[in-house]
C-alpha cells in the first residue's frame, strides 16, 4: 500500500511540472492544490485552507525539492520519527506556502488551521465517555500486540472523520463504505481500505500534530481567526 501511494504521489508532482512546462498553468495549480491536499491527509495535517488558496507555479527545481520532501517526510514517519522529521515538516508547509501571495501570513494560516483541527479532535473526545468511545483509548502497544485489524468499528472511524457514530452507522447502513458489514452481534465493521491513512499513520500523525501544538505553545498562541 505504501508503495502505490508513493507512486501515485510521485505521478502527481511530475504532472504538475509536465503541465507548467506546456503552459497550461491553470491545470497545473488544480493538480498541485490536489497534490498538496493529499500530501498532508497522508500526514494527517489535512487543512481546507489549501483549497482556497492562489499558487504560483514555482520553477521545477522547486518542484523538485518539493517532491523529494514529501517523499522523505512519508518515509520517515512509517518509521522512526525524530526531532528532524518535525522540522522538515514545518519546512515543508513554509515552502508550499512561499508560491503563495503572502507566504509569512499563508504559513501562520495553515499551522493555526491544523492546529485548530487538533483541538476540536481533542475536545470531541473528551465529551465521549469510555462506554460511548472504548476504542479510542487502545494504546499502540495493545495494537500491536494483538495485530492492526483489517476493519475499524463505527465509533473508530467516526473518530478519525470527526463524525458521530450515528453519521457512520447511516453511511454504512446507505452502502457509503465499500465492504462494510454486521458482525454476529449486529456491529457494524468497516474495511480499512475505505481510509487514505492506516492506523499506524494516525497515531504518528497524531503525535506529529502534538509536537506542533507544543511549538505552537513555546511561541505563542496562533488564532486561525485571526488573520
Amino acid at each position: 500500500m505504501t508503495a502505490t501511494i508513493d507512486r501515485e504521489q510521485e505521478t502527481l508532482w511530475d504532472t504538475v511540472k509536465f503541465l507548467a512546462k506546456q503552459q497550461d498553468i491553470d491545470k497545473a495549480e488544480a493538480v498541485l492544490k490536489a497534490t498538496i491536499e493529499k500530501s498532508l491527509q497522508l500526514l494527517n495535517l489535512y487543512t481546507p485552507i489549501v483549497s482556497h488558496l492562489r499558487f504560483s507555479i514555482p520553477d521545477e527545481q522547486f518542484l523538485n525539492e518539493l517532491k523529494h520532501l514529501d517523499a522523505d517526510i512519508r518515509k520517515k514517519i512509517s518509521r522512526d520519527i525524530t526531532e528532524k522529521t518535525y522540522e522538515e515538516i514545518l519546512d515543508y508547509i513554509k515552502m508550499i506556502s512561499e508560491m503563495t501571495e503572502d507566504p509569512q501570513v499563508t504559513n501562520k494560516k495553515m499551522l493555526a488551521s491544523i492546529l485548530f483541527k487538533k483541538a476540536k479532535q481533542d475536545a470531541r473526545v473528551r465529551r465521549k465517555t469510555p462506554t460511548q468511545f472504548p476504542e479510542v483509548q487502545i494504546k499502540i502497544d495493545e495494537a500491536v500486540k494483538e495485530g492492526e485489524k483489517p476493519f475499524y468499528t463505527t465509533s473508530e472511524a467516526g473518530h478519525k472523520l470527526g463524525l458521530s457514530d450515528q453519521t457512520i452507522r447511516r453511511m454504512c447502513e446507505s452502502g457509503k463504505f465499500k465492504g462494510a458489514y454486521r458482525s454476529e452481534g449486529g456491529h457494524w465493521r468497516i474495511p480499512e481500505e475505505n481510509f487514505i491513512t492506516t492506523r499506524e499513520q494516525d497515531i504518528k500523525g497524531n503525535g506529529i500534530l502534538e509536537h506542533l501544538d507544543k511549538k505552537n505553545q513555546e511561541e505563542g498562541d496562533v488564532d486561525e481567526f485571526d488573520l
